[in-house]
């Protein structure tokens, strides 16, 4: 009786996260739908798969260029604010393009701008939420790995399982529509994290006098690096995004070569992704009490590996489904347990910066997967990149090991309490 009262205690995450849960989640599923719908306005606007490509390109770029300076903003203002602003400015950017839809006022250089824009407002929001949760529901580990799981499973939802098909459907309807729920949608999650109580500090420039930008930055950067355990954490989360991308650029490819499936399968393949990315949401936490933080992200890792040898091994679109299941499922896990533990190793007013160095480290990774993947496919086969891809992670995994295993991480974890 007394261990289901301190397991149902671990899990009352409180109102707070409960706001910020239902602001993931209807904010995902706005950029879902405008990540399925943009595109699609962008091959009416004209044909050109250059255009097409620049929009793409223009809704990443802000990881890259304001990821650094986004981290500063948010250990400094209210990170509260700091989302309620994002979801605003993603809504006035998606009413005036709504707007410009309904007049038939669209052309591809408002496209590109409102791709970038409603990247930067995603860039803010993601860094300002993750470095709130500690603040909504303290820094147990258990409680972390809860909300970390959930809030990650409600991205996964709506980005990949209900944001894309719904708004791909309402653009069939009517072009208008997906852009003006979509904007509704940010309306509503900065409604909800408006909603929230939190217990604000005073100002940090109060206390003393505010360093500049560059030297914030600079701070992050080197506390990161300073640490080995976030060092590795990042490095093989780098590594990790090599792999993952590697086989998801070339994913239609061998839909189409070599498991014969036609565009409708293909979706499905991205569909079994985001419901494996659920189940491994949800049960992350659980397993990390379970096995411990590190086994979960060595044996995930080493199971996205095998998963991914599979897909080049194996011409069975049924096989193929379970293993992007598989791997969606993995990948998350591993994503939960990495942020919870930055979130316990990192001080309050340095966690926005340390995550997002974290992020532009892992972010190198896609462009180097994509084109290795691409090399491989177009010199070898397209499963070889698949086979080449699986054996690297599991390599990293192995080379990981003496650093990331339970036992480096629980001291790594008690210097940093200490």
């Amino acid at each position: 009786m007394p261990t289901k009262d301190f397991d149902d205690a671990e899990v009352r995450l409180g109102s707070r996260f409960h706001r910020l849960f239902g602001a993931t989640l209807v904010s995902s599923i706005g950029t879902g739908m405008h990540a399925a719908a943009l595109p699609l306005l962008a091959l009416q606007a004209t044909r050109s798969p250059l255009a097409l490509s620049a929009v793409v390109m223009a809704a990443e770029t802000p990881w890259v260029l304001l990821s650094l300076h986004a981290g500063v903003v948010v250990d400094r203002l209210d990170r509260r604010r700091v989302m309620v602003w994002a979801d605003l400015a993603r809504f006035a950017v998606l009413a005036g393009l709504a707007a410009l839809v309904l007049t038939g006022r669209v052309n591809l250089v408002w496209l590109v701008v409102a791709a970038f824009l409603l990247g930067v407002g995603q860039v803010f929001f993601d860094i300002a939420a993750q470095s709130a949760i500690p603040e909504f529901v303290s820094r147990d580990p258990r409680k972390l790995a809860t909300a970390n799981g959930r809030i990650v499973a409600a991205e996964s939802n709506g980005e990949d399982f209900v944001g894309p098909p719904a708004g791909s459907a309402l653009f069939g309807v009517w072009n208008f529509l997906p852009f003006a729920g979509n904007a509704l949608s940010f309306a509503a999650s900065g409604l909800l994290i408006l909603s929230i109580k939190t217990d604000a500090k005073p100002e940090r420039a109060s206390e003393a006098p505010r360093e500049s930008v560059r030297s914030e930055i600079v701070e992050g950067v080197r506390w990161l690096f300073g640490n080995r355990t976030l060092r590795a954490l990042a490095t093989v989360s780098c590594l990790g995004n090599v792999a993952a991308t590697a086989q998801f650029a070339m994913l239609a490819l061998l839909a189409e070569e070599v498991l014969g499936l036609p565009d409708f399968g293909f979706g499905l393949l991205l569909t079994a992704t985001a419901v494996g990315a659920t189940a491994g949401g949800l049960t992350a936490a659980a397993a990390g009490r379970r096995f411990g933080p590190g086994t979960v992200m060595l044996v995930g890792k080493t199971g996205v590996g095998a998963a991914i040898l599979v897909l080049g091994l194996v011409a069975n679109s049924w096989v193929a489904a379970a293993m992007m299941a598989v791997t969606g499922a993995l990948m998350t896990a591993e994503k939960v347990v990495v942020s919870t533990l930055r979130q316990q190793m990192v001080p309050d007013e340095l966690l926005g910066r340390v995550l997002s160095s974290s992020r532009l480290v892992v972010m190198i990774g896609g462009p180097v997967g994509a084109a290795l993947g691409g090399v491989l496919a177009t010199v070898f086969a397209v499963q070889v990149s698949y086979v080449a891809a699986g054996v690297f992670l599991i390599l990293v995994a192995l080379a990981f090991y003496p650093l990331l295993n339970n036992r480096a991480l629980a001291s790594a974890t008690e210097r940093s309490a200490g």
